[in-house]
């Protein structure tokens, strides 16, 4: 039984394919004789490949599809946050713009003092984040001193 055992290990030993390198015949050598196997098929091959990679394709652009549409609908959302505020009260507006404006101008100095690339010219920059600070702070005490006209429960 043990010298069986052997004896197939040592015959699948002795089993060595050769791929041809330029195309061709596929060789099997089995005991130093060649025996010749079929010539993959290489239409089929490409055919299922093909079909593969057109299902991959097909699943990214679903995936992209449903992305996108998320996305639009958060941006619409948002918008219509920020529109409903504006016109609610225009210092809603102001308030909104100069929030955006400082971190416009603080991200262009960060910028500026770390990468040595200049997004705003930096007097410029602190100027006009004094500048957003103070109508920050004017469309803040307008908004207290306004009562508010539609009051919301």
């Amino acid at each position: 039984m043990a010298d069986d055992a052997y004896g197939e290990v040592k015959e699948e030993q002795k089993v060595v394919t050769v791929l041809p390198v330029t195309g061709g015949r596929v060789f099997r050598y089995r005991l130093g004789r060649p025996v010749r196997l079929e010539t993959p098929d290489y239409s089929s091959f490409k055919a299922t490949v093909e079909s593969a990679m057109e299902s991959a394709v097909e699943k990214l652009k679903v995936e992209i599809a449903v992305q996108h549409e998320q996305t639009r609908a958060e941006v619409r959302a948002s918008r219509r946050d920020v529109l409903g505020a504006i016109k609610e009260s225009p210092v809603e507006y102001v308030k909104i713009l100069c929030e955006f404006g400082v971190l416009f101008l603080l991200f262009s100095l960060a910028i500026h003092f770390t990468l040595k690339i200049e997004l705003v010219n930096p007097t410029f920059a602190v100027f006009m984040l004094i500048a957003c600070g103070i109508y920050w702070g004017m469309a803040r005490l307008k908004q207290k001193r306004t009562p508010n006209e539609n009051p919301q429960a």
